[in-house]
């Protein structure tokens, strides 16, 4: 108790909601039950029974099992919700295009205050991007190309290189799928070369009107507190080589690799972040979830589904931020991915899934 009341300070209302949070998901989950529990339904029932005993065993605060419990709580919320009524899914959308507001008002205050104190980057456009898989179940092609070149304006603007990166991969997916399309192949083709050409104008324009700050920071190789990547990658893997079998298997704890590593900074990598903090049992689960990600997004692919390019860029967003930054530590933005990821499998078992399984039958007969 007394690790809990030193913790709370400043974060007290973060910590309430975590809490809050939890027990409402874990309260739905119980209450309503999953049919045929397997799966990825599997992974995220695993993980919250076996990381308390993780962060236990490694003496971490209650406030901690809390918050790295909460993602497979909130997947398995959003799942049964969308499960029982698919218009579920439209709330959350909706719900989404508020929390963009709100991330775009501090994101654009953020920028203000560049200009006034040179900050270079700003973290605040997370709560801004990861919204960007909501805003593209959109309905009508224009408004979700709207949200797309929007949500890469701000990204650039950021001077994030992770989320640079990922507008990178967003579009390349966004250009094949519209090559792909059977229909008006000419018109998508021009509309394929005029988004090129404007966004490499769009570039020039952005990087000449930033003093040259932007084409500055992609060609930079140091992280946001100005150590190299490659530096910190190979002292962190030297710490998992250097861990004993027993700290393999069961981590060094939330933040254990800032909390042990020379550089005192996390590993910007969630891979090598999660064997070093929660070890290989939490580890292998954590594969489980990228197995999964990767398996749902080429079944809509072949669906040719409408949610293909939205899962597609939850998917750009997820690789890019895990393998050069970090998502799995936090309990803000990558929960944005968890809803949506938990939403689009609840609809799969909504009352539209016969037809889905059905055509999911004939594309397995056809290859």
């Amino acid at each position: 108790m007394a690790d809990l009341q030193s913790d709370i300070g400043d974060q007290r209302w973060l910590i309430y909601t975590v809490y809050l949070l939890s027990v409402y998901s874990g309260w739905i989950w119980l209450s309503t039950g999953t049919s045929k529990f397997k799966g990825i339904h599997i992974v995220c029932l695993l993980w919250c029974i076996i990381m308390p005993v993780m962060i236990w065993i490694n003496r971490g605060k209650i406030v901690v099992i809390f918050q790295t419990i909460l993602w497979p709580l909130l997947f398995e919320a959003s799942f049964l919700l969308v499960k029982h009524d698919r218009k579920n899914l439209d709330a959350f959308r909706k719900l989404f295009y508020i929390v963009a507001i709100y991330g775009s008002y501090f994101f654009l205050q953020s920028r203000v205050e560049m200009m006034t104190n040179r900050h270079i980057q700003s973290n605040t456009i997370y709560f801004v991007f990861l919204t960007l898989p909501w805003l593209l179940l959109t309905k009508g092609k224009w408004f979700r190309l709207f949200f797309l070149i929007l949500c890469s304006v701000l990204g650039f603007w950021s001077l994030k290189r992770s989320v640079m990166l990922s507008v990178v991969f967003i579009w390349t997916t966004y250009i094949l799928s519209v090559l792909m399309a059977k229909r008006k192949k000419i018109l998508n083709l021009f509309l394929i070369i005029s988004l090129i050409i404007g966004g490499l104008y769009a570039y020039s324009y952005g990087d000449n009107l930033l003093g040259g700050k932007l084409s500055e920071r992609i060609n930079r190789e140091e992280t946001d507190e100005g150590k190299n990547r490659l530096a910190i990658y190979k002292v962190t893997w030297e710490m998992i080589q250097s861990s004993s079998t027993e700290d393999i298997v069961f981590g060094h704890g939330h933040f254990g690799v800032r909390d042990d590593s020379v550089l005192e900074i996390s590993a910007h990598n969630d891979f090598m972040e999660v064997i070093y903090d929660y070890g290989i049992i939490i580890f292998v689960l954590y594969l489980c979830l990228w197995v999964y990600v990767f398996w749902r997004c080429l079944q809509l692919y072949r669906l040719k589904s409408d949610l293909f390019m939205p899962y597609a860029t939850s998917l750009a967003i997820f690789l890019v931020i895990s393998m050069v930054g970090h998502l799995i530590l936090y309990t803000s933005y990558f929960n944005y991915l968890v809803l949506f990821w938990g939403s689009i499998e609840g609809s799969f078992y909504s009352k539209e899934r016969k037809t889905i399984m059905k055509k999911i039958d004939e594309s397995t007969i056809c290859t």
